[in-house]
């Protein structure tokens, strides 16, 4: 495990391969080890970053619950960027993609090669329902069940998972959607209970250069259901874009660019 200190506090991170950058960014309750299963076939080609993001695997832990607002994470991920030094691709899981939303939304500049949005939203509303409780206490009665279920071999802190999902039922990045020009891949399990395979489909709809793969009889974690799959789709794609880019692409537009 790896340590670099950001404005907000240290930041943990595994690091294997090398080439292209390729940026692992965890869900609600996940840590850098989320991602064990497709790591060492992943870094055959690229090098593969996995950080964990505040209140879990030794980073930095604010005492608050605002201390985990999703425009917090993506001051951790954007400072993760701005380590590696050189456009990225980015494959999110469950929150991450919320997280990897609310990056884009504040820094609409920032370059990315590619983006891999696994079983996400762009608004949890009713239907996307990871916990039922909002106080650390409620949530930490679901949270070890919750990570048996998603196969979760390490967790965030209970103060972390609480104030994470507070934020990501009060977010709402339907209209941002429109201005994200990076090419993406959208990523759903058809069997996702947490995250209905409905929430996919409408990134994807709204995504202008994105592609949907649905996989049947799976649900909210495709990483484990079937790792080699995983990474060859992931592997087929940003090789794709890295055949076809010569130049890193913006990540977004801003409001007034979108509209003219």
């Amino acid at each position: 495990m790896k340590t670099f200190n950001s404005p907000q506090g240290p930041i943990t991170y595994t690091e294997q391969g090398s080439g292209t950058p390729v940026i692992l960014v965890h869900g609600i309750q996940g840590t850098a080890r989320t991602w064990d299963t497709i790591v060492p076939a992943l870094a055959r080609h690229y090098r593969v970053i996995a950080p964990n993001l505040r209140g879990r695997g030794g980073s930095h832990a604010p005492g608050d619950l605002d201390g985990y607002r999703l425009e917090c994470f993506a001051d951790d991920l954007r400072s993760v960027l701005d380590v590696v030094a050189e456009p990225a691709a980015v494959v999110a899981w469950s929150m991450g993609v919320s997280v990897v939303l609310e990056m884009i939304r504040k820094w609409p500049a920032a370059m990315l090669n590619a983006l891999i949005l696994v079983s996400g939203t762009a608004h949890a509303g009713v239907q996307a329902r990871w916990f039922h409780g909002g106080s650390p206490e409620e949530v930490e009665q679901e949270a070890s069940e919750r990570a048996a279920r998603l196969n979760l071999v390490e967790t965030a802190t209970p103060l972390a998972v609480a104030g994470a999902w507070r934020s990501v039922q009060q977010a709402d990045y339907r209209n941002l959607l429109c201005a994200v020009t990076t090419p993406t891949m959208v990523l759903h399990g058809a069997l996702d209970d947490q995250c209905p395979i409905s929430h996919g489909r409408l990134i994807a709809a709204e995504l202008p250069r994105c592609v949907l793969h649905e996989w049947s009889h799976v649900g909210h974690n495709p990483m484990t259901a079937d790792p080699g799959r995983f990474v060859a789709e992931v592997h087929e794609f940003i090789g794709r874009q890295s055949q076809s880019q010569t130049q890193p692409e913006l990540i977004g537009r801003s409001a007034a660019q979108a509209t003219e």
